[in-house]
């Protein structure tokens, strides 16, 4: 027995070597691939593909104007790549290093142009794609452009704007001086008389207004009885149709009627009257006699007082004048004196 439990001990104790060999291997195990993982995502954030694979160009820039290393690479604002590396070459030209996927093709003549990404000067490597069919190779040098600045385009389309600008002043300038002197003392005093004059309009123009509101109700009421009268005549519209119609009758009546020989006709008659009347005035014929003769007018009025004497007496004494007989018989009163 003895001799057996030694060599089972020793089978034991490797065991559990081996045991804690395998924990140490997975915990670096582990460790290792998350630092892979790290730098992986490390690098998929900076723009590198690290599953398809780079391609590097290279381009030249007299001045990269603050370009900085994983700027981005884009063609048409799809990122697809980064700069991997900047370098001054011989203190005149600074070399740039694209790192671009190769699953974009990038045709020879394809331009890098250094390019502004924000307003806050943020660069980038904007690639410029040729039409040609021909594929740069990896490792080619793209001809590199700059893209004007903020301040550049700025100046460009300030520039013609600060010129206008000085023509206008230079112009508002020469009307200034036209005004001055044609604003004298006099003119200066007429036009502050305009201005009071117009300050007392607009006085005037408000009180009336107060006026207005203050009239509004009656002027309420006018509206409305306006409205009512013009509600009257549309309602009575064919009324006054057929009035105008009538009226438009009796005027054709009147110009139809011989109005013209009537007053001929008047004329004729005031003249005979006229002359009948210059006869009477004149004692001629027998009326002009009767009317002018103040003989004849005292004979007329004693006539007539003789006429009603007698018209008196007859109803006073009517058997004076009228005899009456019964059966045969005259009967005689006796005149009484």
């Amino acid at each position: 027995m003895v001799g057996f439990e030694r060599p089972l001990l020793l089978l034991l104790t490797n065991d559990e070597s081996i045991m804690k060999v395998s924990k140490e291997a997975k915990t670096g195990l582990l460790v290792s691939i998350s630092l892979l993982v790290f730098f992986a995502g490390f690098y998929f954030l900076k723009g590198a593909n690290i599953f398809s694979g780079e391609n590097e160009f290279y381009a030249y820039y007299d001045n990269v104007q603050g370009l900085q290393t994983s700027a981005a690479v884009q063609v048409k604002g799809l990122g697809v790549g980064r700069v991997s590396g900047i370098e001054l070459i011989d203190s005149e030209k600074v070399k740039v290093t694209l790192s671009v996927s190769k699953n974009v093709s990038i045709p020879v003549g394809t331009t890098a142009e250094l390019a502004s990404a924000d307003l806050l000067g943020t660069k980038i490597i904007r690639l410029n794609l040729a039409m040609g069919t021909q594929m740069a190779e990896d490792g080619a040098t793209l001809p590199a452009s700059i893209e004007g600045g903020v301040i550049d385009n700025l100046s460009v389309e300030l520039s013609p704007l600060i010129t206008d600008l000085r023509h206008v002043i230079t112009t508002l300038d020469t009307v200034l001086i036209g005004v001055s002197g044609v604003l004298n003392e006099n003119t200066a005093n007429s036009l502050s008389n305009t201005v009071n004059s117009l300050d007392v309009t607009m006085k005037n123009f408000s009180e009336l207004s107060e006026k207005l509101n203050n009239e509004s109700e009656q002027l309420a009421a006018v509206i409305r009885n306006a409205n009512s009268i013009t509600s009257n005549i549309a309602d009575n519209n064919q009324s006054i149709t057929n009035i105008i119609k009538n009226a438009e009758q009796t005027t054709d009546h009147l110009s139809a009627a011989p109005i013209q020989e009537t007053v001929k006709e008047l004329q004729s008659a005031a003249q005979q009257l006229d002359g009948i009347l210059r006869k009477i005035n004149e004692n001629e014929g027998t009326l002009g006699m009767i009317v002018n003769d103040k003989q004849l007018y005292g004979n007329l009025t004693e006539t007539m007082k003789t006429l009603n004497d007698l018209m008196a007496d007859i109803n006073a004494h009517p058997w004076r004048y009228i005899n009456v007989t019964i059966f045969g018989k005259k009967q005689k009163r006796q005149v009484q004196q």
